[in-house]
């Protein structure tokens, strides 16, 4: 069976587009975060006398113009990646989006600014010092923006390697403004304790919202996660207060013996997996194996047919196939729907 079920998993595994674009974000947000952080620095005396001036203003440009070449990159792999169905009008447009609107419409606007950024750079001396120093400005919204849109829209929200990615750009830019705001001419005063109020504001409220929103495991559903149509084949679903409904796709393989492995993947919460293997000799039910990013979070019996039921912790799960009795007898490509009455942790 260990081929078999190997062989299964590879198959229902993301494209590499869906690994491109998360990786490509999380640069991006590194590189953004190294662009507003030197932008902030270069006006104190941080930079100016270990390090020469035009220094640092040519690598806050090298740094912008790589988080563009970033940015394109990320886009791109983005509407090619099958699993968010995302269009190119969906990366244009920040409202009317199926995935996940209003977060990625934030990084639309995001987007929209960095690249507002880029064009009154080249115009700048068409456009004058005053009308460009404006829409500069501006780019300095675009990472608060890029933050929660990642956060908001990615799968890796709860995942310790992002986190820390996350906390590290955070602290960062915080160590940075704090150092901005305290130095400053006394008539600046009203306008720098006006930024650290702002701040406050936006740490307080943004820590809120990451633990009640992407830490908490039903995130997906509530960010305006698309069910797929597959989904609406078997009527109306009432999850629990904290359970989901998610598409799921993978293989069916079965061996000469008539041995089935599943491996399926949540389309939806893409680092949950469902492995499902055929009873040994030993046993008289089919065993299920959920795991999260590669981490079993339970194994155990289920109810045989083409609707599997099992419990997971306190967690009741229902597994739905959908597929041809040939699929289900010989193998092949197969969806289904994974119902929960809880959180899967």
């Amino acid at each position: 069976m260990g081929p078999h079920l190997l062989a299964a998993a590879a198959a229902s595994q993301p494209s590499w587009f869906w690994y491109a674009t998360r990786g490509l974000g999380t640069a991006l947000l590194i590189v953004l975060t190294g662009t507003v952080v030197l932008g902030i620095v270069t006006s104190t005396r941080w930079i100016g006398q270990a390090t020469p001036g035009f220094v640092a203003a040519d690598l806050h440009r090298n740094l912008s113009l790589l988080a563009l070449v970033l940015l394109a990159a990320h886009i791109v792999t983005t509407v090619l990646d099958p699993f968010a169905h995302i269009s190119v009008r969906d990366v244009i447009i920040p409202v009317g989006a199926q995935y996940r609107p209003i977060w990625l419409g934030l990084g639309v606007v995001a987007m929209e600014i960095m690249v507002a950024v880029a064009a009154t750079s080249l115009l700048r001396d068409r456009i004058g010092p005053r009308l460009w120093r404006l829409v500069h400005w501006a780019a300095y919204a675009s990472w608060p923006l890029a933050v929660i849109h990642g956060l908001g829209t990615g799968s890796d929200a709860r995942s310790p390697w992002l986190i820390g990615v996350v906390v590290s750009c955070v602290a960062a830019v915080l160590l940075a403004l704090v150092q901005r705001i305290r130095e400053g001419r006394p008539a600046t005063l009203p306008i720098r304790a006006a930024a650290a109020l702002a701040v406050a504001a936006f740490l307080v409220l943004g820590t809120q919202w990451v633990f009640s929103g992407p830490f908490q495991a039903n995130w997906s559903a509530r960010a305006g996660t698309p069910v797929l149509k597959a989904a609406a084949k078997v009527g109306p679903v009432h999850p629990g207060p904290e359970g989901f409904s998610d598409p799921l796709a993978g293989v069916i393989v079965v061996d000469k013996s008539g041995n089935v492995a599943i491996s399926m993947r949540d389309t939806v919460d893409t680092g949950l997996t469902i492995a499902i293997r055929s009873p040994l000799a030993n046993e008289t039910l089919p065993v299920v194996t959920v795991a999260r990013d590669g981490k079993t979070i339970c194994t155990g019996p289920a109810t045989p047919g083409n609707v599997l039921y099992m419990v997971c912790g306190k967690t009741r799960l229902t597994i739905t196939f959908y597929g041809t009795d040939s699929v289900l007898r010989t193998g092949g490509q197969i969806t289904g729907r994974l119902d929960t009455s809880g959180p899967l942790n």
